[in-house]
């Protein structure tokens, strides 16, 4: 196997664009038989409900139909299988932007109106994965500010006193790493970025590439849409800080802390309710609809991880109708009827979380997903925001910013899917977990719940999208 990073810089550029191209092909003609299969076998249930003998005319007449459709996708999809990666610079036609939009059914919601909107975007899906640093899954992306030999913590020395540098990982499952406060404050060195090795151990200097074909979907999405190099996680810790973060701006301490409320909450002396005011509170007082949807939610013992869930800690959303299973969400999006806000939680074994399972299931898991919600009547305004809670302990090159005495956290992905969105597009413009509150905060003209959600100012999140 070739290890692209040994490469001269031109070669290692060239390598990548092709491997890239590559992928693009193999997804434009999956998709594309996938698309003939379903329409050949609609095409064969209908010729089922026809009497035998008119149906034996019919037939010829069903392979040139079948033979034309293949023809016309082909057609329709510019015949090569290739992505236009160059950024869009023409705003999507008009569908409604800065109006109120029909009634949309909230799962768990009640119902509400999508209300007025800034943008054309009416649905906003939050899909949150887990535990993967920038470099860890895009850090040989091309075009992205990513590993390469002399940046920060490139080079590493572990606890044995062995040297470390970034190495392709090979295998479908890893190990989960370290990532309590105190271990990120550590690995992060005052900005150096170079006690990853030490701190975690050697797997933290891996990294994924387009090589591995699950990973190449990620990939194959973040080719096709938007992806942020210069978004962090919020706190230099882990959960529930960052998803606080996400959805009021705040945490009451850095540390993993258990929500008073339950269901499936443990006796915790530091646990406490919350009562400042969160997005959904913010969003309710609007008439807004949303919910949190949790896969395995309520499950004791069954995937259901507490601390993944923001507000479970306020009293003002504890227990409320607007906390769901997973399976709600996926009747509401087929009713057409999701809230406007939407947050989505799977279970460890489908949200990339590293000792969970195999990555691959994972990400066929987020494949799917997305596809679903591609396939939905809302599709053409909606925007899913793909985010990772923290980087999981492995490294990443770019020293966060110290914006507060909690964080900035290291870089994590964050990916806009949505036919809205710039296609093949890179942003540069710094981001964390609040950048996502913020526009939500923009879009559905929502008073900032506090100071931290409304440090991006330039609700930097809009440089994803055409408008």
């Amino acid at each position: 196997m070739v290890d692209v990073l040994a490469l001269p810089g031109g070669e290692r550029g060239a390598l990548r664009e092709s491997q890239a191209a590559a992928h693009q092909q193999l997804t434009f003609f999956d998709n594309l038989t996938r698309r003939w299969q379903r329409a050949c076998h609609c095409i064969t249930v209908l010729l089922r409900l026809v009497p035998p003998m008119t149906r034996k005319h019919l037939r010829p007449l069903a392979a040139v139909v079948s033979v034309a459709l293949l023809l016309g996708m082909i057609g329709c999809s510019g015949g090569n299988g290739t992505n236009n990666v160059t950024p869009s610079t023409t705003a999507p036609p008009a569908t409604g932007g800065g109006t109120t939009g029909g009634s949309s059914g909230s799962a768990g919601g009640g119902g509400q109106q999508t209300g007025a909107t800034q943008s054309p975007v009416k649905r906003v899906i939050v899909l949150v994965l887990q535990n993967h640093s920038f470099d860890n899954l895009f850090g040989t992306f091309p075009g992205a500010d990513g590993i390469r030999v002399g940046v920060p913590g490139y080079s590493q020395v572990n606890a044995s006193g062995a040297t470390v540098t970034p190495s392709l990982i090979t295998t479908d499952a890893t190990a989960d790493l370290v990532h309590q406060r105190s271990n990120y404050v550590a690995a992060w060195d005052q900005g150096k970025m170079d006690q990853y090795a030490a701190v975690e151990g050697d797997l933290a200097m891996g990294y994924y590439d387009n090589t591995q074909a699950h990973v190449a979907t990620l990939w194959s999405y973040a080719s096709q849409y938007a992806l942020a190099d210069r978004y962090f996680a919020s706190v230099m810790s882990s959960e529930p800080a960052n998803m606080l973060y996400m959805v009021s701006g705040a945490d009451d301490i850095p540390q993993g802390v258990q929500p008073a409320y339950g269901p499936c909450n443990s006796p915790d002396l530091a646990s406490k309710p919350y009562t400042w005011t969160n997005l959904g509170d913010a969003l309710s007082a609007k008439g807004v609809g949303w919910t949190w949807f949790h896969e395995n939610y309520g499950m004791c013992g069954g995937g259901y991880v507490v601390t993944e869930n923001p507000f479970q800690y306020f009293t003002s959303t504890q227990n409320s109708a607007h906390l769901q299973d997973l399976g709600a969400f996926y009747t509401a999006l087929a009713a057409d009827a999701l809230p406007p806000v939407s947050f989505v939680n799977p279970v460890g074994a489908h949200n990339m979380h590293p000792g969970s399972g195999p990555i691959s299931r994972a990400i066929d898991w987020v494949d799917g997903f997305i596809q679903k919600v591609q396939a939905s009547p809302g599709w053409p305004n909606t925007a899913i925001v793909v985010v990772w809670d923290e980087s999981g302990g492995f490294w990443d090159h770019v020293p966060p910013p110290q914006v507060d005495a909690q964080g900035y956290g290291a870089r994590v992905p964050m990916m806009v899917i949505s036919p809205l969105a710039k296609r093949g597009y890179i942003s540069h413009l710094q981001m964390d977990h609040t950048s996502v509150l913020n526009f939500i905060q923009w879009n559905w003209g929502l008073p900032a719940v506090n100071g931290r959600s409304a440090l991006d100012g330039s609700v930097n999140l809009k440089d994803m999208f055409q408008f």
